[in-house]
């Protein structure tokens, strides 16, 4: 499993919202070969675990892949001028309308590596200040701000609808964070 395998013909297919779409042909070292398709993504993501005093701040945001309202953090794409730092900062200001005076980079993440480019990048911010006004995002409707009480912490994952897998990490690198911090 050292030697990589070659890849030959990458395509280009199409462009899917913030996808491009790839077909790429490998030949593995054993001789075998097969084609892959792949999402590229042009840009990162950053997931916001913010904390204010004894609260987690979730969202609950339309889902269009479930068709459903669901709980989660702050979480958005990071540009192409931008550093994950600058993203979870213009997002948490966008979506929820604070500001952190501490930011720290806790994990990075694919959701699914076999078939996406971009990475996930967990940020917790804290030493919040609300914004005097919050400034317009991309969200097509307000986002409902959801006060998680952090001595509740772990009751987060039994909740319907905080369902997202990398949210569902966040919570636990959110956990490690915490019991760090403490000893």
């Amino acid at each position: 499993m050292d030697k990589f395998p070659k890849v030959s013909n990458l395509q280009y297919l199409g462009k899917l919202g913030i996808f491009n779409v790839e077909i790429l042909h490998l030949q593995f070292a054993n001789g075998v070969e097969r084609d892959y398709f792949r999402l590229a993504s042009k840009r990162d993501a950053v997931t916001v675990v913010a904390l204010d005093k004894d609260d987690v701040l979730c969202i609950r945001e339309f889902a269009g892949g479930t068709l459903n309202y669901e709980l989660g953090f702050v979480r958005g794409g990071v540009e192409a001028d931008e550093t994950i730092f600058q993203a979870a900062e213009r997002e948490l200001a966008e979506e929820i309308g604070y500001r952190a005076n501490k930011l720290v980079h806790v994990s990075t993440t694919s959701s699914n590596p076999g078939y996406s480019t971009g990475f996930h990048h967990i940020v917790i911010a804290s030493e919040l200040e609300a914004l005097a006004e919050k400034p317009e995002g991309d969200e097509p409707e307000p986002l409902e701000l959801v006060r998680w009480p952090l001595d509740k912490l772990m009751d987060l994952r039994k909740e319907k609808d905080f369902r997202d897998t990398t949210h569902r990490l966040a919570l636990f690198e959110l956990e490690m964070y915490l019991k760090d911090q403490q000893g």
